[in-house]
């Protein structure tokens, strides 16, 4: 009897955005809501291979949209590894152009409680995987 195999590509094609800040995630999430006009939430934890890090989501039904701002430190390691000077991520799935993605960056480094923000490629890291969310 021979066995079928699933393999499946995910689709790495979003804004992602690193953010430095040492305030406590749901200081910089109203932040960012404020900010931003959007309604990020908080969902049930993101689990990864050995750690639970915070989520919170806002879903933009009328422009086809999500976002998600997620702690890069767990609580017993990191979300990714390779940068670990990022205190969360901050992602936007969906038809979101590079005029937007720049107001996005220009937005959170006005934020004073924000000592570096700057965007990153997910292809290019090593732990992607882990920034997938069901």
């Amino acid at each position: 009897m021979s066995k079928t195999r699933l393999i499946v590509e995910y689709d790495y094609d979003f804004c992602l955005i690193g953010i430095a800040c040492h305030e406590k995630d749901y200081r910089l999430c109203w932040t960012l809501n404020t900010l931003l006009q959007i309604n990020l939430s908080k969902k049930d934890d993101h689990l990864s291979a050995n750690s639970s890090h915070s989520l919170f989501h806002y879903n933009q039904e009328q422009l086809f949209r999500e976002y998600y701002l997620v702690s890069n430190r767990g609580t017993s390691g990191m979300l990714v590894e390779e940068h670990r000077q990022v205190d969360y991520f901050f992602i936007a799935r969906g038809d979101i152009g590079t005029e937007e993605q720049k107001h996005f960056l220009d937005q959170f480094k006005s934020i004073e409680m924000v000592s570096a923000a700057y965007p990153m490629d997910a292809n290019l890291l090593k732990s992607k995987h882990n920034l997938i969310f069901e």
